[in-house]
């Protein structure tokens, strides 16, 4: 037994010395991104009578940004990214749509309202995040292939400015009231997605070549957090938040040694995250208790790709 264990450990130690040469990396990346964002509320959120839609839709986003990883030893795997991108150019759509029964004014069966409509152009702001993560490395085949586990965080932000009419349908149960653009016109938009991830990274140098496959694989836990400035509809808070965020990303990558120390690739990410929350609606003019006031459903969506070209260095 003292045998084997020997052994293992002396080509545990080899190969770790021999990984390690090829892991450390450090790399700059630029490249375009896309990115849909989608808030959602419903008020009642079983029968509404007030329901909004804000996408923001195909954010073309130049991106730039650094990426790296490393083994330390043959027992401790490290990596981790940060990038910062500006928004160029994408369409926002808001829709949101007051329903009214008829009460003592028509009979129970009369249901009417009012909806609303707003298209606009984004091209300004910028979206930007940080992430890290450690784990173990297992090698294989020969030492040019390395699998590791991983436990990590990440933060993501994207910040978003548009000029919006704004609409107001006035207090909930004071009537009818209409009202478009007197809440005009510039408004930010905050979203803000972060918490622990777990997934597993995989690294290979196929018949020790001049080419380096890589790819990550992540399970996104947490929360989101979402602001906007300046008036907003009915029903609607200016910050929001959910501490019920999930999310699956994959980055895949290929790198080529065009000499013994500098590299250049392709790299390709895509990631897909919701939040949710059901809660009594916190209106402040509302004097009823907080068993009487109605719930609200909120749901927010964010899917984003980037194709970017690397630069690196090995060491």
């Amino acid at each position: 037994m003292r045998k084997w264990t020997t052994l293992l450990m002396t080509l545990l130690v080899g190969c770790g010395s021999y990984a390690n040469a090829n892991l450390g990396q450090v790399s700059f990346e630029a490249g375009y991104r896309r990115d849909n964002i989608e808030w959602k509320q419903r008020l009642p959120s079983d029968d509404p009578h007030f329901s909004s839609s804000q996408k923001f839709k195909d954010l073309d986003i130049f991106q730039i940004g650094l990426r790296g990883r490393t083994t330390v030893g043959c027992n401790f795997y490290v990596r981790g990214n940060a990038y910062w991108g500006w928004i160029l150019d994408g369409d926002y759509e808001r829709h949101t749509e007051r329903v009214f029964d008829g009460g003592s004014y028509f009979s129970d069966n009369f249901r009417g309202g009012f909806s609303d409509r707003f298209r606009s152009t984004i091209d300004d702001k910028y979206v930007f995040g940080i992430g890290g993560a450690v784990g173990y490395p297992f090698y294989f085949c020969d030492c040019t292939m390395v699998v590791a586990p991983v436990i990590g965080y990440a933060f993501d932000e994207q910040n978003v400015r548009l000029d919006d009419e704004g609409v107001d349908f006035g207090s909930y149960g004071s009537g009818f009231g209409f009202d478009n653009g007197e809440h005009c016109c510039r408004h930010t938009f905050i979203s803000r997605w972060y918490g622990p991830f777990v997934g597993v990274d995989f690294d290979w140098r196929p018949w020790n070549s001049c080419f380096d496959l890589w790819a990550e694989l992540e399970y996104h836990w947490g929360h989101f957090r979402g602001k906007r400035s300046n008036f907003d509809e009915f029903g609607n808070n200016h910050n929001r938040s959910s501490h019920n965020a999930d999310a699956w990303k994959i980055a895949l990558g290929i790198d080529y040694d065009f000499n013994s120390c500098w590299t250049a690739g392709l790299s390709f990410e895509y990631q897909d995250w919701s939040a949710s929350r059901h809660h009594r609606w916190d209106n402040n003019f509302s004097d009823n208790s907080s068993s009487d006031r109605p719930r609200v459903r909120q749901n927010n969506d964010w899917r984003s790709y980037a194709i970017n070209v690397t630069f690196g260095r090995d060491f």
